[in-house]
């Protein structure tokens, strides 16, 4: 019988998402990896829709009835559609984050962990208590577990006692290399930037602690630095001298990384850091906060990476001072990002897919 796959992209909302990126990175090409496989593709009602670049003569997309902002109740309807699959046809369950995992008797269920937020404050209370009383019997229920970093691998087994994790490595997509350097006078004319200024990339999310960059700028500025700050996906942070640039394309999103003097990424914890990595890879030197995920860059060869004391916390302002004081730092960084590949990734997924 033909190898059957269930895809399960129905958490991925309309916004951009370091998750939803490494889905379609990694989907066409572990398609292409096992075309023996058919990849049903499983879609909310109200989310994000296949991509362009999610085609292939064994990928087939399907609607789906349930919600993207659904959390425990999309989980629980899930459940029970895919229990009711299985009487169809034995088949592998991927993709997955918080489960379900279903019959794993019969199902090979595969669970990609991107992070651990639940376990340090970020998610809900609703989010953690399933993290520390239920996740662990989840994985140990699933066939495979991926991790998308070494730094969320190390986490699963220090936490959760996983030894085996699958480690398929989260990597840059095309776009980002220092070909955009041919764009930044065109791309920065159009979204009315000017030169020199620092770049901050993420969403409104406390973890993110996106308040910090303002802080690091501000003081910046202070001290007589001419840096403007330009910032893309956060409205929280427009206006008050704030260049804030609204969803941009990939080419674009490269071209504001190659123009920038300097990336800054504040964030308090992360289990990979796309940020980072894409404006290494546009030659953008980064400076960081000094967590896990991003040591983890460094110790994968990241040059370019100057990693400070992580922000203050919110009731104390987000200060960010070392940020600022690494800004007076040296010029000329060789900036580049770890080795790792997305077809690395692919090759590891598609081995864990299918084994066994």
């Amino acid at each position: 019988m033909r190898p059957f796959v269930v895809v399960d992209a129905t958490p991925y909302g309309r916004e951009p998402s370091g998750a939803r990126r490494r889905f379609d990175e990694l989907l066409p090409r572990v398609a292409r990896l096992r075309p023996d496989a058919v990849f049903e593709v499983h879609w909310p009602r109200d989310g994000a829709t296949p991509g362009p670049d999610l085609v292939a003569d064994n990928v087939v997309h399907v609607r789906t009835d349930v919600s993207c902002t659904g959390g425990a109740l999309r989980w629980w309807r899930r459940s029970r559609a895919l229990a009711r699959r299985h009487r169809e046809a034995p088949f592998t369950h991927c993709w997955v984050d918080h489960g379900p995992v279903v019959r794993p008797d019969r199902v090979r269920n595969l669970v990609t962990v991107h992070d651990l937020r639940f376990l340090h404050g970020y998610g809900g209370r609703l989010r953690a208590w399933y993290g520390r009383r239920r996740y662990g019997g989840l994985l140990r229920r699933a066939a495979a577990v991926v991790a998308v970093s070494d730094a969320v691998g190390e986490e699963l087994r220090a936490v959760y006692g996983v030894r085996d994790a699958v480690v398929a490595r989260n990597a840059v997509g095309a776009a980002f290399s220092r070909d955009a350097l041919d764009r930044v006078d065109d791309v920065l004319r159009a979204r009315g930037v000017e030169r020199p200024y620092l770049l901050v990339v993420g969403r409104d999310e406390p973890r993110k602690a996106m308040a910090a960059a303002l802080d690091a700028w501000r003081r910046a500025r202070a001290e007589g630095a001419s840096y403007r700050l330009v910032v893309v996906g956060s409205k929280a942070l427009a206006g008050d001298g704030v260049v804030a640039v609204p969803r941009t394309t990939d080419a674009e999103l490269a071209a504001l990384y190659a123009g920038a003097s300097f990336t800054l990424v504040p964030s308090r914890y992360e289990g990979y850091s796309l940020p980072v990595v894409e404006s290494l890879a546009c030659g953008t030197p980064v400076i960081a906060s000094d967590i896990a995920a991003h040591r983890a860059l460094l110790a994968g060869g990241a040059r370019g990476l100057v990693l400070v004391p992580p922000p203050a916390p919110a009731r104390e302002g987000h200060a960010w001072p070392e940020a600022a004081a690494a800004l007076r730092g040296p010029r000329g960084f060789d900036a580049a990002p770890p080795a790792a590949t997305w077809d690395d990734a692919a090759a590891e997924v598609a081995r864990a897919l299918l084994r066994g």
